[in-house]
């Protein structure tokens, strides 16, 4: 196929007329690529190409019917294909981002790896294989997409993470993982408002819907309000004042009273005189999060280091769930095991705690299934150990998935965050599992060095 790098008749590369209303923006320099994808969607999706420029694509993004957006990362666009990934994930976090490149650009398909795009099109290929491929992500996008109306009785979920010493990178991950939620969960309220989806929206009542709280993290572990340092964040109000004022606790409580990111994330934390903690007791602390299940979409309860198994029981029989967060660490895994028991000793039932196991290496220390095995719970996920990159991101006040939204470690979040809005959604639909993808069997030749 002979295919043209420059982008003066990109306005030209009219697709066939569609059936449906499915968009699949391409943003490529080459008229030859956006010719070649239309051909091959054919009928089963509209191909609209544009440059490769964040402003031009703003508009193209919020159009109705929008469905995945393929960055071609062919030379010479391959560097700026990466930075336009990074600039399209914080503009829209949940936005669906495949690569396209060639065969005989081996660079352009590392690229698109390590910027974690979920498919890739080779432009080599058959136009076959790039339409199934288009296909699948615009199917996996609809079901997740499916119109959903939250009506006034739903309620959020919460979730507790429990680190059974300091250390373990349960903060780390709590912050993370709450800032991904609501910048998922805020984008999926503009996309259902736009489509008049949305009888109620989470949160504070008196923002506008793509504007308000839907997540929190609740900074319950020690030591105490890191994970306000970690997202830079200072707050008066307390867990403990919350407590206190339970009758006080609505939406509006917390647009006004709640520290918050610059996601909107709110943020709830022991207070800084830590004798006050005298004043809670286990129920007290477990009534707040079940007020706040009725407030917001989702609350990630950081109780890293907290080893009291008589406040963790109630809080985690409140949440129905909890992770459990654990490295490969000798001392690690014996502690959690000391945990557990003591929370067995409570009446918690191990059936609904999972393990995350956090800092993964492969080349060193047990086998992820053999530190489950050991801890006797299901393994959940693994983590990557990526402790410079996080550290790198925490010395520019920033976390790592506002700094490198493609690294390995965000990546790993996002798939939780994902998994989290899906169960609170569709309950415990069971999604058939995919044919391996292209991009999985690209990627294997890769390691192989094919």
């Amino acid at each position: 196929m002979n295919m043209r790098t420059d982008s003066s008749y990109l306005n030209t590369a009219q697709p066939s007329p569609v059936a449906g209303d499915a968009r699949v923006v391409l943003v490529t320099q080459s008229s030859a690529h956006a010719f070649w994808l239309a051909s091959a969607l054919s009928n089963h999706a509209q191909v609209i190409p544009v440059a490769n420029d964040l402003a031009l694509l703003q508009s193209t993004m919020s159009a109705p019917g929008m469905g995945v957006v393929v960055v071609d990362f062919s030379s010479p666009m391959t560097d700026s294909g990466v930075s336009l990934v990074g600039e399209l994930r914080s503009a829209f976090p949940s936005v669906v981002i495949m690569g396209a490149g060639a065969a005989a650009e081996p660079t352009s398909m590392r690229a698109a790896l390590r910027c974690g795009v979920v498919e890739f099109i080779d432009w080599d290929a058959t136009e076959s294989e790039a339409c199934s491929a288009v296909k699948q992500q615009l199917h996996a996008r609809a079901q997740v997409q499916e119109p959903v109306a939250l009506e006034s009785e739903t309620h959020g979920f919460a979730l507790p993470l429990l680190g059974a010493r300091a250390g373990m990178g349960v903060t780390t991950l709590a912050t993370h993982l709450a800032v991904m939620l609501q910048e998922m969960q805020a984008h999926d309220v503009r996309g259902a408002t736009r489509r008049k989806q949305v009888a109620r929206p989470f949160g504070a009542s008196q923002l506008p819907q793509d504007e308000a709280v839907h997540a929190a993290l609740l900074d319950l572990g020690l030591p105490a309000r890191d994970g306000l340092l970690y997202l830079s964040v200072a707050g008066d109000f307390n867990f403990v004042d919350a407590v206190q004022g339970m009758r006080r606790l609505d939406a509006t409580l917390i647009d006004s009273a709640f520290a918050k990111h610059s996601t909107g994330t709110a943020t709830l934390a022991w207070p800084s005189d830590l004798g006050r903690l005298r004043e809670v007791s286990p129920a007290a602390a477990a009534n707040v999060v079940g007020a706040l299940k009725d407030l917001l979409k989702a609350q990630v309860i950081d109780l890293g280091g907290m080893m009291q198994a008589d406040f963790l029981a109630p809080v985690l029989r409140e949440s129905g769930q909890g992770w459990v967060v654990c490295d490969q660490s000798l001392g690690g895994i014996v502690s959690t095991a000391q945990l557990l028991k003591e929370l067995d000793s409570k009446g918690v039932d191990r059936s609904t705690l999972k393990l995350v196991l956090n800092r993964f290496n492969a080349q060193a220390g047990l086998p992820a299934k053999e530190v489950a095995q050991r801890l006797g719970l299901d393994l959940l996920h693994v983590l990557p150990d990526r402790s410079t990159a996080l550290l790198n991101a925490a010395s520019c006040g920033q976390l790592l998935s506002q700094t490198l939204r493609g690294d390995p470690y965000v990546t790993g979040i996002r798939s939780m965050a994902r998994d989290l809005l899906g169960d609170a959604l569709a309950g415990e639909k069971v999604l058939a599992t995919p044919s391996p993808s292209i991009l999985g069997q690209w990627a294997k030749r890769l390691r192989r060095g094919e």
